[in-house]
């Protein structure tokens, strides 16, 4: 498994550097290209999720597991509120996106997802 750590203002101008790096990672990590613009949304929804609270404060850190068959990204920020609402569109988007999407409060008021896709199997 290989790691990758990335840690942005949390402001809306760095999410382009965010979906970039997310692309770039799942290429390497044999996602489809269906798979890779399905992240790259879901990236963006989620940093979008994580700062709508508290734009421009604080830091979006963003750690990328490479795994032999799946992507993980971990994506903390200074969410400001409770976990984001699962009956929310941008909850329905972020589902519709990626494999699996999971939520943790941690303290300091910070919110964790975790977006996870799969990678597919040469053949």
């Amino acid at each position: 498994m290989d790691t990758i750590d990335l840690a942005v203002p949390a402001d809306p101008i760095y999410v382009g550097l965010i979906r970039s790096a997310a692309a770039h990672i799942a290429a390497h990590a044999d996602l489809t290209l269906d798979a890779i613009d399905d992240l790259r949304l879901a990236v963006d929804e989620a940093f979008a999720v994580l700062i709508a609270h508290n734009p421009e404060s604080g830091t979006v850190s963003v750690r990328f597991h490479i795994h032999a068959d799946h992507l993980a990204v971990e994506m903390t920020g200074p969410s400001g509120g409770p976990e984001p609402d699962r009956s929310s569109f941008a909850w329905t988007v972020l589902t519709a996106l990626v494999h699996e999407v999971t939520t943790e409060v941690l303290p300091g008021k910070l919110v964790k997802l975790t977006l996870t896709a799969k990678a597919v199997a040469s053949a």
